[in-house]
């Protein structure tokens, strides 16, 4: 089974039920049955906000969700986490949020983070991002 680092809007996708895109939510979906799951505890406390937010799930449907995540493989932060991803976020001229994913999943051993929330192909460092919805690598 292929592994990737899984931001949190991917998940959101697979948990959408009233997805007006259709075909990116059983894409995610698809990908979440078929990967080896890397997230880190970033993308599980930022699911559980959207959940409950924008798709008004309710706390134990959101929590379930949260759950589900946490039998793969989680990546807890560490302060040295935060400080590496201010350089790259300064280094690479994108958000702190997005520098702290790419953290994660260089540390998760992963090459590879699925979103679409940064730059489809581009490298940053070891990890290459892969905006499944354009080109999954890993097919």
């Amino acid at each position: 089974m292929n592994a990737a680092f899984f931001d949190t809007n991917i998940i959101v996708y697979a948990a959408d039920t009233l997805a007006a895109e259709v075909a990116k939510r059983d894409q995610a979906r698809q990908l979440m049955q078929t990967r080896q799951i890397f997230t880190s505890t970033q993308v599980m406390m930022e699911l559980y906000g959207v959940l409950r937010k924008k798709l008004a799930y309710g706390v134990d449907a959101a929590a379930n969700w949260v759950r589900m995540l946490d039998g793969d493989d989680v990546v807890t932060l560490t302060s040295d986490d935060v400080i590496d991803a201010l350089e790259m976020a300064h280094r690479y001229d994108i958000s702190h949020w997005d520098a702290l994913i790419l953290v994660a999943t260089a540390r998760s051993g992963q090459a590879t983070v699925y979103t679409e929330d940064l730059n489809h192909g581009q490298s940053y460092g070891s990890v290459r991002v892969c905006n499944p919805f354009i080109e999954d690598f890993l097919a």
